[in-house]
């Protein structure tokens, strides 16, 4: 549903500078090969020297700032593929390579496996370039073929990139590029604007759902994308339904099915669900959410008990595994505990008065909040 709206991030692509890095990454590490391995290499030079420069200049908000900060206070700063130059455990696929190059591919930056950059991808770059200093970027591209550097280089050159990043007219064509691409659907385009005019009003923590409920509310805003907001916020708080009974029921191991059934009752009063998102065709799980929705609507605990097992047994079964829970008779099996599970006095507060998933629209916020 999410992806109606935001096309190309994800839940985990929410820090500009990171895409900034990342797309400087892409330029350096097919400069000078056209080898898959080869580039890989050259990228986690990349990476990892952007995280020392980043750290120089007091930026802690990158992936990888544990070992980063333990190699900087040493004074090692190696770079490579090897287990002690790499900053995650496994940088290619928890680092930039991994989680940021699919949304700069959507957007149209970056292609094809080697992450190669596009002519606007390009475009970007030579801005960023410019904005550096072409010998600045010359004196990264020379440590970044080292197998080490060492931290007076590193302090050296890190005001230089630090400016780079923090450019206010270069982060807004960057921001521009990812969240208003040219073939960005039009949910997408139609967001960013709503987005920007937003943001420009406000001051604060991002709250999705209140987003949410400001977008609903505008006049300006057109039906096809009121009718996706609202379908989302009609099916939130049936998905926080089902996880809130599963993590509970994950606690409960032996417990009967009668004392779970009275401690649950009473939580169900009040308790009512929107059939806005019964509209969205060819939803995952429909058959689940559905006997969910009538089972919360109806307040019957014993369903929603049953409803919520029956599919874990599903799912479990699809990953060719067992189901965390099942009953034994009238007692609760549990293969898979939550020690701190718990269960809200009133169900209907607790599932109506939160959002527990972002549709990617907080991500989309955090980006375009950068750029301001």
């Amino acid at each position: 549903m999410g992806r109606k709206m935001v096309g190309n991030l994800t839940t985990v692509t929410s820090n500009l500078d990171n895409f900034m890095v990342g797309l400087l990454c892409c330029a350096h590490a097919s400069a000078s090969t056209d080898q898959l391995d080869r580039t890989q290499i050259n990228y986690l030079r990349a990476e990892q020297l952007a995280a020392y420069l980043r750290l120089a200049a007091g930026n802690e908000n990158f992936l990888g700032i544990t070992r980063a900060k333990a190699n900087f206070k040493n004074g090692q700063l190696p770079l490579g593929k090897t287990e002690e130059a790499q900053i995650l455990s496994n940088q290619l696929s928890y680092g930039l390579w991994g989680l940021y190059s699919s949304a700069m591919q959507v957007a149209g930056l970056i292609a094809g496996p080697e992450r190669l950059l596009t002519d606007q991808g390009r475009a970007l770059v030579a801005e960023m370039v410019t904005c550096m200093g072409e010998d600045q970027w010359q004196s990264f591209n020379v440590l970044a073929q080292s197998n080490q550097v060492i931290v007076s280089d590193v302090e050296a050159l890190a005001p230089a990139f630090n400016g780079m990043l923090r450019d206010t007219p270069l982060r807004r064509s960057v921001v521009q590029a990812l969240l208003n691409w040219q073939s960005a659907k039009p949910l997408q385009l139609e967001l960013y604007s709503k987005s920007t005019d937003y943001l420009s009003h406000f001051s604060g923590e991002i709250s999705v759902p209140v987003f949410c409920e400001w977008l609903h509310g505008q006049t300006e805003t057109s039906d096809a994308l009121r009718v996706t907001i609202a379908q989302i916020q009609s099916l939130e708080p049936l998905l926080i339904l089902a996880a809130t009974l599963m993590e509970w029921l994950q606690g409960q191991k032996g417990s009967d099915r009668a004392a779970l059934l009275d401690i649950l009752q009473p939580r169900l009063e009040g308790l009512s669900f929107s059939s806005a998102w019964q509209e969205v065709a060819k939803l995952p799980h429909r058959s689940f959410l559905s006997r969910l929705f009538e089972s919360g609507n109806a307040h019957d605990a014993d369903a929603l008990l049953s409803c919520v097992l029956e599919q874990n047994k599903l799912v479990m079964q699809q990953r060719g595994g067992a189901a965390w829970l099942e009953w034994q008779g009238d007692a609760l099996r549990v293969r898979v505990a939550n020690d701190r599970a718990s269960i809200p006095e009133s169900l209907s507060l607790h599932c109506h008065g939160r959002w527990w998933n972002s549709y990617f629209i907080g991500s989309f916020l955090q980006i375009a909040r950068q750029a301001v």
